[in-house]
């Protein structure tokens, strides 16, 4: 894949822990312009989905850069869902495989490791 210039190429994964009934999640992003990293997000939430997570990180990610084009790139074909904003400039690009994708996923389950780690202990 070619990397243009100008163009805000954004990496996004998500984390959910399933098996507990407050089902924590975590959404990660690692955005790069011009070859550099320019930002890193996390976001984590009870009660939610691995792809709802995901969205939250994307959705931050398109009021941030609102101005300047963007491709979100992911191992998941769900990001095709993503309902873009009107007049936004985004591409979305699933099945991507990246070098990124194992410190995003890491980023995500960090959050969400930390906000389980919040609930008192019983």
């Amino acid at each position: 894949m070619k990397f243009e210039s100008g163009i805000y190429y954004i990496w996004v994964g998500g984390s959910c822990d399933y098996g507990h009934k407050e089902r924590a999640g975590g959404g990660a992003y690692i955005a790069e312009l011009n070859g550099n990293i320019v930002d890193k997000f996390t976001t984590a939430e009870f009660n939610t989905t691995e792809f709802k997570m995901i969205f939250a990180a994307m959705d931050h990610a398109v009021q941030k850069f609102s101005n300047i084009p963007i491709v979100f790139l992911s191992n998941v074909q769900y990001i095709q869902k993503y309902e873009k904003p009107q007049n936004a400039t985004i591409k979305v690009l699933p099945y991507h495989k990246f070098p990124q994708q194992t410190e995003v996923h890491q980023m995500a389950s960090d959050a969400m490791r930390e906000l389980r780690n919040r609930l008192p202990k019983d």
